[in-house]
């Protein structure tokens, strides 16, 4: 069985980077996983082949997570037409899996949409929003959880994580590891606000005798990039150091594994980014969920997570029940197996000879 992944994104987003080695484990080793992606040269993703044309493949994969963001709300983007016409070539072969609708997309830009999804094999989403807006236009979608939740925590990438700490100077038993990002149409929330208040964070934290660390999970494209917000944060606060998975020895590890692992090592977590909050509760660890969407915020309600929304953020009235956070373990065992679970019942959807044996 060939499984081809459509609308996908880049390697150089950590998340996306780690819901493509996700879905290739939970296909199982011995099925060739190949994807497209619009990088010059894709970084490394365990158990998937990049090629230039998917060519034809038994079972497609959408996958992604906000891909179907329509930034010009009341227009139609190119890139979202695009999208939907990856839907359409294979429907009776096709399924998405772990995605999220974001509210940009409605009106006439869900509508086009649902037709599309009522069509495909089976439709699998991660947050209770997506879910009921679905439901609501007959799609007859299922709900589970990311589909990074699927990966688990390797000893030996932990122990490479440390390795690159101890080579920073960086001691994880007094590490406080946040993700950051920039803000533009797809997201809203003020650039500057956002850095203040990830400044005074910061702050907070030296005043806990705790090491702010910018995690960077994302170098791809546009504002998608964090490595400037990382330089305006530590500009501000000379106390806080860059942890940067694409750069440094990573020895046979995806960059996803080398920061799924620091956020395993580090005393506390602060998940602005999605999957920062994702692969630390994967790797068995409770962050401080920070959400700016109905994606993080989903994750904080379903499953109990302490965090606030980033509109009503203030570092100083939150810092105490960021600290309680620390060192607080998280069962992930029943999502993974959630996730497991939902994504084979979706596969089974695509044809009898599209199901794949459970990968141990």
């Amino acid at each position: 069985m060939r499984v081809g992944l459509i609308n996908t994104y880049s390697t150089f987003n950590l998340g996306d980077a780690a819901i493509y080695s996700a879905l290739a484990r939970l296909i199982g080793g011995e099925q060739p996983v190949v994807a497209t992606v619009q990088d010059v040269v894709p970084l490394s993703v365990p158990g998937i082949s990049f090629v230039d044309a998917l060519g034809p493949c038994d079972t497609y994969v959408s996958v992604g997570g906000d891909i179907f963001n329509n930034s010009r709300e009341w227009l139609i983007t190119k890139q979202f037409l695009i999208n939907l016409r990856e839907l359409r070539r294979h429907p009776s072969r096709t399924i998405l899996f772990g995605q999220s609708l974001p509210r940009s997309c409605h009106g006439l830009s869900l509508r086009l949409l649902s037709r599309s999804l009522r069509r495909l094999a089976a439709v699998c989403v991660r947050d209770e929003e997506s879910h009921r807006r679905l439901l609501q236009r007959g799609v007859p979608a299922q709900l589970s959880y990311d589909t990074a939740f699927a990966l688990e925590l390797e000893a030996p990438a932990q122990a490479q994580a440390r390795e690159l700490m101890t080579l920073q100077g960086l001691d994880p038993t007094s590490l406080a590891l946040l993700s950051v990002r920039a803000f533009d149409s797809m997201y809203g929330h003020d650039n500057q606000r956002f850095l203040s208040q990830m400044a005074g964070l910061c702050r907070e934290l030296v005043k806990a005798q705790l090491q702010p660390v910018v995690l960077i999970q994302s170098q791809a494209y546009g504002a998608d990039n964090d490595l400037q917000v990382a330089a305006a944060i530590a500009a501000e606060v000379p106390q806080v150091a860059i942890f940067n998975p694409f750069t440094g020895p990573t020895g046979p590890w995806a960059h996803w594994q080398i920061a799924m692992a620091a956020l395993s090592l580090a005393r506390l977590v602060v998940g602005i980014r999605y999957h920062t909050t994702v692969l630390s509760l994967a790797a068995g660890r409770l962050p401080y969920n920070l959400y700016y969407s109905n994606k993080g915020r989903d994750l904080s309600e379903r499953l109990e997570l302490p965090g606030c929304n980033l509109k009503a953020f203030d570092p100083a009235d939150q810092i105490a029940t960021i600290l309680a956070s620390a060192d607080r373990p998280f069962a992930v065992e029943p999502i993974r197996e959630h996730v497991r679970r939902s994504f084979m019942a979706a596969l089974a959807a695509a044809g009898p000879s599209h199901s794949p044996s459970m990968q141990p």
